[in-house]
């Protein structure tokens, strides 16, 4: 997506606006206010959420939202038994799983904080160990980035709120990444009239910073971003634009690439594209970042003819995707 989709619009002519033809499944977690300030605060997290979703046209399952009492000690054993039996789905789409709610750490362990029985994030990678599907997690709550350590991988990606277990306090990124991926203004940094995952955690990280400086406050809480799989993290500093000009391990593919084409909402000229045709797009998109790495090791003549056929073969999928939404009928 970014500049290259951008251009591929303006060769195509695809506009914007279409209902999207999503494979994704939002799994909203929300975890134990404490005080009646933080019950208000998830409960518009939730509410901004549920809204985004119906717009991105993706599938949307909670737990801890509309039950209480009783019902939501048993909050834990529901999630356990959803990760274990979807992840198993190879055929099924993306899921993105996102922790509203408070974290904490004594020192040895981390947990997330639900009404019932609270969970670790060991605990959560061994419900994700057999996992087979394309999964993000965005844990907004305190002291997650454990989780980030725990819970990267292949086909991975995984936000966290903070930098060390030691941040503890109530973390606001959760807010504002939610009102990011909902696309409030400003957010779309790379003008494709939509957010990624990789935006909102931009987006979030930037309002968090504005919002202790504002208060002349000593920030206490840093997100971090992985999708290479190394388990370590980029802070949203080490990244210019939408693209991290820093690496938390030498040798190791660039943070952000990945979560770069991950959408919520999709614009028209995505939503024209089928699930699979995305995934092929994507796919190339990929090569095309790691062809510019290696520009160095490559003769002009060998760099200018690999980047032309990637371009020609993503320029073509955005070709099958507008001939198939013309053939349709559908409109925007």
């Amino acid at each position: 997506m970014g500049i290259v989709m951008g251009a591929l619009l303006v060769a195509t002519g695809i506009g914007f606006g279409q209902i999207p033809d999503s494979d994704l499944t939002v799994m909203l977690v929300v975890g134990a206010p404490g005080e009646p300030e933080y019950e208000g605060r998830f409960a518009e997290m939730v509410t901004t959420w549920k809204a985004a979703t119906a717009k991105g046209g993706a599938d949307l399952v909670t737990i801890g939202v509309e039950a209480s009492g009783r019902e939501r000690s048993n909050d834990r054993q529901r999630l356990q038994k959803w990760l274990e039996q979807e992840g198993q789905r190879e055929d099924a789409g993306e899921v993105w799983l996102v922790l509203i709610g408070h974290g904490s750490f004594d020192g040895r362990t981390v947990k997330f904080g639900l009404t019932g029985p609270d969970f670790t994030d060991e605990e959560l990678a061994e419900w994700l160990s057999d996992w087979k599907r394309p999964l993000a997690v965005i844990n907004t709550a305190s002291a997650s980035s454990p989780f980030l350590n725990a819970l990267s991988g292949e086909n991975r990606m995984v936000i966290s709120a903070t930098k060390s277990a030691s941040e503890i306090f109530y973390t606001r990124f959760g807010e504002y990444f939610s009102r990011a991926i909902a696309g409030i203004e400003g957010a779309d940094l790379d003008n494709d009239e939509q957010v990624s995952l990789l935006e909102a955690f931009l987006y979030a990280s930037s309002e968090v910073a504005n919002f202790y400086e504002s208060e002349g406050r000593l920030a206490t809480e840093h997100a971090l971003i992985d999708d290479n799989g190394d388990g370590l993290g980029t802070r949203s500093d080490w990244f210019e634009g939408v693209r991290a000009i820093r690496k938390a391990r030498e040798g190791a593919e660039p943070d952000g690439e990945r979560s770069l084409q991950r959408v919520l909402i999709l614009n028209a000229a995505e939503a024209r594209m089928a699930p699979e045709l995305r995934q092929q797009r994507d796919k190339l998109e990929l090569e095309l970042n790691a062809l510019r790495r290696q520009r160095g090791e490559l003769s002009d003549d060998g760099y200018y003819q690999s980047v032309e056929a990637l371009l020609l073969k993503i320029a073509k999928i955005y070709q099958q995707a507008e001939d198939s939404g013309s053939g349709s009928g559908s409109g925007s």
